[in-house]
């Protein structure tokens, strides 16, 4: 799907991105991205802990917008990608979404 000259990938339907438990999925290109919804919206990050590379998907969401990496706790801010705790010091790349007739549009990296 294009929109104003930007590509957006079909990723999931809205009702399978449950409160509180992350989702991860593949894009076509192979990209891991997790989606974490927060009320109506849905937040979109690289689906990697950038301290050793595991996927956030696999851990919980600790607090509104706050995903914890499983293995060693690092928490992210799923808004911004910032680190909110370590070990992790590197920041989570986030991409746009749209939602549009029941479905997660995953678009550009921000």
């Amino acid at each position: 799907m294009e929109t104003a000259g930007q590509s957006f990938v079909r990723v999931a339907r809205i009702h399978e991105v449950e409160p509180g438990l992350p989702l991860g999925v593949i894009l076509d290109d192979g990209r891991r991205i997790c989606l974490v919804r927060d009320g109506e919206t849905i937040h979109a990050v690289e689906d990697r802990c950038p301290h050793r590379d595991f996927a956030l998907s696999g851990g919980d969401v600790v607090a509104p917008c706050v995903v914890e990496c499983p293995w060693h706790g690092a928490r992210f801010d799923v808004r911004t990608g910032a680190v909110l705790q370590g070990p992790a010091t590197d920041a989570l790349a986030t991409f746009v979404v749209r939602l549009a007739d029941g479905e997660v549009l995953v678009g550009p990296r921000r």
